[in-house]
């Protein structure tokens, strides 16, 4: 039976394969958060966890205001519309990044105590967050750039190695320090720049260009249009948790994300269940499903 399930993999077009490959490490990153949900409910109290994940649904709305999601619509579109240029594309973009990441540094060095007001976070806290929002950028760019080339093999040997490292390395921290919510934080960031770097360096060796005003023009002009709309999905999906630990406090904050976080459990566990529904369309839909494996590398 192995033998001739490996025999049909390597027939598969490179298409399907990556698409397949691209889908195996969603449902692993997924699954790996789930299965480390109970170990750091047990090694952190309430208020902790509420503590981090307040933290965290700031950082996917800091992500959007300081990145401005470079790294997501412009960039895919870019990567199709400057085909014969995509590798200087994708460097011009990462320069522009950078230079948004620290502009954003200088601002907040420059006002840190009003802004530790604001987000009711440390210093190190903050610091952390605006290096967080440079090393996802760095891995979106890198892996937007595999995907539409469908070079999945070094992209999902990454993902799968930052996936289990992230929870392995997060427990380490947390239990041996005092301040349990920063080094949860800290443990994220450290990961994500030891993991990530690498392919910020070669993007830009590839491309050899760190500022093009055609590029940077390109790229401000369509996602500042875009970042109202990141923005509101981001607030649909973060906001209850940063109003209950401002409304309420941290406790109820931390009880509301692990609920929260059941609730995906059962989501994920619901899936097997619509599986006939989706072969059902697929049969009836007189495209097939070969176009729906043809789009798949770029939704994931």
């Amino acid at each position: 039976m192995l033998v001739n399930i490996r025999n049909k993999y390597r027939c598969f077009p490179k298409q399907v394969k990556a698409s397949l490959w691209f889908l195996v490490c969603a449902f692993f990153e997924k699954s790996i958060s789930i299965i480390a949900t109970p170990i750091f409910t047990r090694i952190m109290s309430a208020s902790e966890y509420g503590q981090f994940n307040v933290m965290y649904s700031w950082l996917t709305i800091v992500t959007i205001i300081v990145s401005l999601n470079l790294c997501y619509g412009v960039h895919t579109q870019g990567l199709i519309k400057f085909s014969r240029d995509r590798r200087r594309y994708s460097a011009a973009l990462q320069g522009l990044t950078v230079v948004l990441v620290l502009t954003w540094t200088l601002v907040y060095l420059g006002l840190r105590d009003f802004w530790n007001n604001v987000f009711s976070l440390t210093t190190t806290q903050m610091l952390a967050m605006l290096l967080m929002v440079w090393t996802s950028s760095v891995f979106n760019f890198g892996a937007g750039e595999r995907r539409v080339a469908l070079q999945y093999k070094s992209l999902v040997v990454v993902t799968l190695l930052v996936a289990v490292a992230k929870p392995v390395v997060g427990v380490l921290l947390v239990v041996y320090a005092n301040d349990k919510v920063t080094a949860r934080f800290l443990g994220l960031a450290l990961v994500e720049l030891v993991g990530y770097t690498g392919l910020f360096f070669v993007q830009m060796y590839r491309g050899k260009t760190f500022f093009s005003r055609h590029f940077w023009r390109h790229a401000l002009m369509f996602n500042l249009l875009l970042a109202p709309h990141y923005l509101s999905q981001i607030v649909l999906s973060s906001a209850d948790r940063i109003m209950i630990g401002n409304m309420v406090n941290a406790k109820s904050a931390g009880i509301y994300s692990l609920a929260y976080s059941l609730s995906q459990i059962m989501i994920c566990l619901t899936l097997p269940y619509h599986k006939r529904s989706v072969r059902g369309c697929i049969k009836k839909s007189r495209i097939g499903a070969w176009p729906i494996l043809r789009v798949l590398p770029m939704v994931l």
